[in-house]
């Protein structure tokens, strides 16, 4: 399946770019899934989750992976507009790797290659069965950032170059959401060994193309989380 190809091949990334020292790091944050049809919202997420990783960086090189977990709360409706609250467990990882160059003063741009993947499982309730979704995409991610004394601003977009699920629910195909605005902002401070930083991420998925099942279509909603992270890192 392609979310265990895609697994495997974070986990090379992660094993092939490791050469110390390297900087290790903690990484709560709060996310928001949303899912959207019509203009209609069907369903909201949110909750805290924890994430642990590493980060490489070199003169013209930088690479980090991360895996992450957590429960979130579900606030959606069924298939016939009855209201539905539970939890949703999620798991992922992700990794990206990429050249970063200097270019006048305190400035800095590069641009890295990035794959991330997760399962999405929404807890059954007494009325309506429970199923888990597969996500995965992978992007290219042009970055600008600017580098005051110990501080460090950057701002990225990401553009997406293919994203895929598939619902673990009988016969419904594997569908590809499409791609819709996603970029990334954050503040780092490092200071001797110590590193601490602040991020906003925004993921936009447009409307799958719908797929034929048997009588009816399936596809997969506008779709947008939403994550305020922070970091915190020790350097070996």
């Amino acid at each position: 399946m392609w979310y265990r190809s895609g697994a495997a091949l974070v986990l090379s990334l992660f094993a092939g770019s490791i050469s110390f020292p390297l900087e290790t790091y903690i990484s709560p944050k709060y996310m928001t899934w949303e899912e959207f049809y019509a203009g209609s919202k069907l369903l909201k997420e949110e909750g805290w989750l924890l994430g642990a990783g590493f980060k490489e960086r070199r003169k013209l090189f930088s690479f980090c992976g991360e895996i992450y977990g957590g429960t979130l709360r579900y606030d959606g409706q069924t298939q016939d507009g009855d209201p539905v609250e539970t939890k949703t467990d999620y798991l992922g990882a992700f990794a990206y790797l990429g050249p970063e160059v200097h270019l006048s003063g305190p400035l800095r741009a590069g641009i890295l290659y990035r794959i991330e993947l997760w399962r999405r499982r929404i807890r059954s309730t007494s009325e309506a069965t429970g199923y888990a979704e597969n996500w995965f995409y992978h992007s290219l991610d042009p970055k600008v950032s600017l580098q005051i004394s110990n501080v460090q601003l950057y701002f990225l977009y990401r553009f997406v170059l293919n994203a895929r699920m598939q619902a673990s629910l009988s016969g419904v195909p594997e569908l590809e959401p499409k791609r819709g605005t996603a970029y990334e902002l954050g503040i780092d401070y490092r200071r001797g060994r110590i590193a601490f930083g602040v991020f906003f991420s925004y993921l936009k998925f447009r409307q799958s193309s719908p797929k034929r099942v048997d009588t009816y279509y399936v596809f997969q909603p506008t779709s947008v989380r939403k994550l305020y992270g922070l970091k915190l890192g020790i350097e070996f």
